[in-house]
């Protein structure tokens, strides 16, 4: 028999993950621009509410227009300086640009404007991962879990975050929660099937999670690696 080469299993679950979160990255297009003349409209009334602003400048954030999203949603703070939401939009904006400091700044500021801004913690998760600080990630994820236990993908996204501090068995308890609540979860599939192999050499769940990652998603990111790892864990069958 063959052998295969055991790659470090964290490079396949970090391309994953970024791989995930790049689905969710917004496009141009006539909605947002009917949203910003909408608001616009509605600034045209109300000149002197935050409001408004906050609502303009999500609607450039939308449109990926991010120095007009930055200029309405400051205004806003102008007026209304406790608007948690437009401290959280902009952690959201500066996050887009790249500027991580700035967007951990702004959603820290969030959360201290009001606490129970829980989705600050959702965002502020990502932005640590972003930056390499994982355990930061890691709290932030918790504190959100606290409120919302079966939020759809963080468990998910908290057992990527813990298995970047390699710490593995933490990781799959997160992936297997998430599995619990959705069941089609492919990546927390993909994730656990190459941690029970690589990190534990467990053959039977790691075929488990492989096949089925395989079987929900025919566009799975390397399915042509994963698919050459099934084969090579079959030969032991």
């Amino acid at each position: 028999m063959g052998k295969m080469k055991i790659r470090p299993v964290e490079g396949l679950v970090f391309l994953v993950i970024i791989l995930f979160l790049s689905l969710g990255t917004y496009f141009r297009n006539e909605i947002w621009k009917d949203e910003v003349e909408l608001w616009k409209d509605c600034l045209k009334k109300s000149p002197q509410k935050a409001r408004p602003y906050v609502n303009l400048g999500f609607a450039y954030l939308q449109a990926g227009i991010y120095d007009h999203a930055i200029e309405a949603t400051q205004h806003a703070l102008q007026i209304d300086p406790k608007f948690a939401n437009a401290y959280y939009n902009l952690s959201i904006i500066y996050q887009k640009m790249g500027d991580l400091k700035k967007a951990t700044d702004m959603g820290k500021k969030a959360l201290e404007v009001d606490p129970d801004l829980h989705m600050a913690n959702y965002s502020l998760g990502g932005i640590y991962f972003e930056k390499g600080e994982y355990q930061e990630a890691i709290e932030a994820y918790k504190r959100f879990l606290q409120v919302f236990p079966n939020f759809p993908n963080v468990h998910h996204l908290l057992g990527v975050a813990y298995v970047a501090q390699k710490q593995f068995d933490q990781g799959i308890k997160e992936f297997e929660y998430e599995i619990r609540i959705n069941p089609t979860h492919t990546l927390a599939h993909l994730n656990l099937g190459q941690i029970y192999w690589f990190e534990f050499q467990n053959r039977e769940k790691a075929l488990r999670h492989l096949k089925t990652a395989l079987m929900l998603d025919p566009f799975l990111p390397n399915r042509g690696r994963i698919q050459e790892l099934v084969r090579f864990l079959e030969r032991f069958s």
